[in-house]
């Protein structure tokens, strides 16, 4: 068996990454929020069209703020000490193809030059894992995923 990445590296990735991308979402907002409070503008119907898009703008990204942060929240919640042996949340999943640490949909880490993907249990190729154990494969999109380990 090959050498496992330690969990605890894996998580600490994981959790700089979900602090990157809230970061900079949160930037993003609150640049588009200041931008919208320095516009001085007449009322007409053209501006309340463009004021109702804006509206459902600054919607659409709190709802992506709070998600980001909710996905923070779970992974926070996640167990590291347990030893996992079932693909399921919390789970490192080492396949033939690539390394998954089941949590959020962080996509690829780096940890000490291996890549490591965080994966959703939302994400389809999760429904196809969920469930599986060491020596167990399964398929996504005609490739065939052996699993080698699981912790």
């Amino acid at each position: 068996m090959e050498k496992r990445i330690p969990k605890q590296a894996i998580f600490e990735a994981c959790i700089k990454r979900q602090e990157e991308l809230i970061a900079n979402f949160s930037g993003e907002f609150d640049e588009m929020n200041e931008d919208l409070r320095d516009r001085d503008t007449i009322a007409s119907q053209a501006d309340h069209n463009e004021a109702a898009e804006q509206a459902d703008m600054r919607l659409a990204m709190n709802r992506e703020l709070e998600f980001l942060h909710f996905e923070m929240k779970m992974l926070n919640d996640l167990d590291l000490e347990k030893e996992y042996t079932v693909a399921e949340p919390g789970a490192v999943v080492v396949t033939d193809h690539r390394v998954f640490f089941i949590s959020v949909s962080i996509e690829e880490v780096l940890v000490d030059n291996d890549k490591v993907f965080g994966l959703s249990t939302e994400a389809p190729i999760y429904a196809r894992m969920r469930g599986k154990t060491k020596g167990d494969s399964f398929e996504m999109n005609t490739m065939v995923y052996n699993i080698l380990d699981i912790y």
